[in-house]
C-alpha cells in the first residue's frame, strides 16, 4: 500500500494491517521519496562495483564529466612518440656474411659498412652477489694490537645488503605484496630465500629511519599554498579502522587511526596551518584550523545529480551547472593579460548567482539538506575563484587515499595496529618521493644508510 493511501485510509484499516504491511509501506515511501532505490555511484558514495549488483536495475555507465567535443585518443597537431635508439650501446654484436651467396668466397677478413642498425633492451641475470668482509688484526713492533674496523651498515655476521631490502621495502609498501607472497617473489626473481620474519625486520628498521621524515614532510607540505585532506575505511586486526592522508604537489602524509574523529587530526597534521584546506566537507576536516577552507566541487554534484535522478529538481540541476561553470571560469579569468576588473565582476557574479539559489527552499529531502550544507558553509563553496593555485575538487587526496583500498584488495588488511601505522610511515615517504620525481629504489637505500635528505621546494 502507497503511502498516501495509508494516510487517507480508515482508521479501522490502518489497525487490520499487520507489521510487515506497515513495514514495506514505510520502505516504498523511504525509497520513492528519498531516493535509496536511485542512488548508484553517479549521485552517491556507493562503488561503482555494486552497481552491476542491483538485480532490478540494469548496470549504469555514466559520468559526470560534461562532454567536451573533442574525440578520444591524441588530438590534431598531436606529435607522436616512440622509443629511440641509443647512440651510447653497453654491446655491439656485428652481423656479417661470412662468405659470398654467390660465389662461396670467405669474407670474413673482408671489411664492411654498417648498413641498418637494431638494438634489443634486457636485463642480466639477477643473482645475489655475497660480498665478505674480514677484519685484519696487526701487531705493531710497540707490542699493541690493532684491528680493522668493519664499516658501521655491518653489524652480523651474515646480513642483507641494502639493495635487497630497498627491494623487500618498495614491494611491500608501494605495492602492498604481503609477506608470503613477497618471500615468494625474492626467491623466483633473486634465487634467494628468505623468511617472513627477515621482511619484518627489515620493514622495522626502515620505519625507525622514515619516522623523522616523515616529520619533514609534513613541515613541508605545510608550507604550501593548500592542503587536501581524506579519510576511508580500512581493516586492521578484523576490525574497522580508517586511512587519513595530507597532501599537496610536494607531498603526502598517511595515518591509520582506530579514530575518524578530530582527535586524528590533532595528533598526526596539528591545529597551526595557515592555508587553504581542501576536502569533502567531513566533521573533523570542517573544525580543522586553517586560513579558509574549500569544500570538493564533484561532492556536491554527485549528491546534487541523485535530487536531479529521483525528484527532476529545478534547483538541484541550476546548483549544478553553476559549479561547472565556475570550474571552468577560473582557468579563463586567470589567463596573463586577463582585466582585473573583469575578473572581480566574474567572481562577485558567481557569489550573487549562488546566494539566489540558496534564498530558495527546494521541496526533495535530498536538495533540502544540500542547500542546508550550502547555507552552512557557504564561505568554503568559492575560494578556489580567487587563486588559479587552488582546485577546486580535492581529486588529488582521493587518488592518495586509494592506497587503502588497494591493500585491501591484493593483502586483505593489516594484522596489528604496529604494522598499519608503520605501513603509514613509509607509505608517505615513499608517496613523496614519487612527487618528487626521484628514484624509489635509490631513495628508500638511501633512506637505509642514512643519506638521504629531503628536496624542500
Amino acid at each position: 500500500m502507497a503511502f498516501m493511501q495509508i494516510l487517507y485510509c480508515r482508521d479501522d484499516d490502518i489497525d487490520s494491517m499487520t507489521v510487515e504491511q506497515l513495514r514495506d509501506a514505510y520502505k516504498k515511501l523511504r525509497d520513492t521519496y528519498f531516493g535509496n532505490q536511485a542512488k548508484d555511484s553517479t549521485n552517491s558514495s556507493i562503488p561503482s562495483s555494486k552497481d552491476q549488483k542491483k538485480p532490478d536495475k540494469e548496470p549504469r555507465q555514466r559520468s559526470l564529466r560534461v562532454r567536451t567535443g573533442k574525440a578520444s585518443g591524441g588530438q590534431r597537431g598531436h606529435a607522436g612518440a616512440t622509443r629511440r635508439q641509443t647512440r651510447a650501446p653497453d654491446h655491439i654484436v656485428l652481423c656479417a656474411p661470412s662468405f659470398c651467396a654467390q660465389c662461396a668466397l670467405p669474407l670474413s677478413d673482408v671489411a664492411g659498412d654498417v648498413a641498418a642498425r637494431r638494438q634489443e633492451i634486457d636485463i642480466p641475470p639477477i643473482v645475489p652477489v655475497i660480498t665478505e668482509y674480514r677484519q685484519i688484526v696487526v701487531d705493531c713492533p710497540c707490542g699493541h694490537r690493532g684491528y680493522g674496523a668493519f664499516p658501521s651498515h655491518i653489524t652480523a655476521p651474515l646480513q642483507l645488503g641494502n639493495n635487497l631490502r630497498s627491494m623487500v621495502t618498495y614491494l611491500n609498501i608501494s605495492h602492498k605484496l604481503p609477506y608470503q607472497r613477497l618471500t615468494q617473489v625474492i626467491d623466483d626473481f633473486v634465487h634467494l630465500r628468505i623468511s617472513e620474519g627477515s621482511v619484518e625486520n627489515i620493514l622495522g628498521y626502515a620505519l625507525t629511519k622514515a619516522l623523522p621524515v616523515q616529520t619533514e614532510i609534513l613541515a613541508m607540505i605545510k608550507e604550501g599554498k593548500w592542503v587536501g585532506g581524506d579519510e576511508t575505511g580500512t581493516r586492521v586486526a578484523g576490525k574497522r579502522c580508517w586511512e587519513w592522508v595530507w597532501q599537496n604537489t610536494a607531498g603526502s602524509v598517511y595515518a591509520i587511526e582506530p579514530s575518524r574523529g578530530y582527535d586524528v587530526v590533532k595528533k598526526h597534521f596539528g591545529e597551526d596551518y595557515r592555508g587553504t584546506l581542501l576536502h569533502d566537507c567531513w566533521g573533523a576536516q570542517n573544525k580543522t584550523p586553517a586560513k579558509q577552507h574549500q569544500h570538493c566541487h564533484p561532492h556536491y554534484q554527485r549528491d546534487l545529480q541523485l535530487a536531479v535522478d529521483v525528484a527532476r529538481c529545478p534547483w538541484a540541476w541550476q546548483v549544478q551547472r553553476l559549479l561547472w561553470k565556475s570550474q571552468r571560469a577560473q582557468k579563463q579569468i586567470w589567463k596573463e593579460g586577463f582585466s582585473l576588473d573583469v575578473r572581480t565582476h566574474v567572481q562577485q557574479s558567481y557569489e550573487r548567482q549562488l546566494d539566489r539559489l540558496l534564498e530558495h527552499r527546494p521541496l526533495h529531502p535530498p536538495s533540502l539538506r544540500i542547500a542546508k550544507r550550502l547555507r552552512k558553509h557557504r564561505e568554503k563553496i568559492f575560494p578556489f575563484l580567487y587563486d588559479l593555485d587552488i582546485p577546486p575538487d580535492n581529486n588529488s587526496s582521493e587518488r592518495a587515499i586509494r592506497n587503502a583500498k588497494l591493500h585491501a584488495k591484493i593483502s586483505g588488511g593489516f594484522r596489528c595496529m604496529r604494522g598499519a601505522q608503520r605501513h603509514a610511515v613509509l607509505l608517505s615517504f615513499i608517496e613523496t618521493v614519487k612527487k618528487q620525481n626521484r628514484d624509489v629504489l635509490q631513495s628508500i637505500q638511501g633512506l637505509l644508510e642514512g643519506t638521504f635528505t629531503l628536496r624542500f621546494n
